[in-house]
């Protein structure tokens, strides 16, 4: 998390967490909008409703502004993991999700936050920006883990426990098929739900079976 600005006591720390927030989500719309490349701290100031230099005390740059927001969406998505039994159960909260993509429209955002089209615009900015490549690698290890775990619990379940090695394998399968998933709502939001169910059922329950 950014630091907040010093000094006040606990309304002025109540002040400065409404104020980030507002920073926030006022970059999520502009990156979502006009991607992250082409977004400047002065269009987050615009659309925040402040001074670029109230923004520079919260944020030090548009790396730092990313680096928050994937921070709340991972911690988001690791209690979300956490509170799912099998990866068949994994399906239906993928579904949820799609339909609430399609509910906001393209390029908006799910409860709890997670935009895909920001997703993938993260992910292509840091073939390009090292801070934001800094990021996203930092965040790696801990959304390995997450999903190991859903693949180890999953097998438990289901009676057939797997070893390390047998974990490691399908979840490098598991991750590709979530984040493929992610690239093929943008590229075509109109895909038929039961299609989708029916496959993700299929090869997710393959990997944790």
């Amino acid at each position: 998390m950014s630091p907040m600005p010093a000094g006040g006591g606990a309304k002025a720390r109540a002040r400065q967490e409404v104020q980030r927030a507002r920073i926030l989500e006022a970059a999520r719309t502009c990156f979502s909008e006009g991607g992250f490349h082409g977004t400047g701290m002065a269009a987050i100031a615009r659309a925040a409703g402040m001074s670029q230099g109230l923004i520079y005390r919260y944020f030090t740059n548009k790396a730092a502004i990313i680096r928050a927001i994937t921070d709340e969406q991972r911690e988001e998505r690791r209690e979300a993991l956490a509170g799912i039994a099998t990866c068949s159960e994994l399906v239906e909260r993928l579904l949820e999700k799609i339909d609430a993509w399609r509910e906001s429209g393209p390029g908006g955002s799910c409860e709890g936050g997670f935009d895909a089209a920001l997703f993938l615009e993260v992910s292509a900015e840091a073939t390009r920006d090292a801070d934001i490549a800094a990021v996203v690698t930092a965040q790696e290890p801990q959304i390995w883990i997450d999903f190991e775990d859903l693949v180890r619990r999953s097998a438990i379940a289901a009676g057939k426990p797997l070893d390390a090695e047998a974990v490691r394998r399908r979840t490098v399968v598991m991750r590709c098929l979530v984040d493929g998933l992610i690239l093929c709502y943008v590229r075509d939001p109109g895909q038929d739900r039961d299609v989708l169910r029916h496959s993700l059922q299929e090869a997710i329950s393959a990997l944790c079976l």
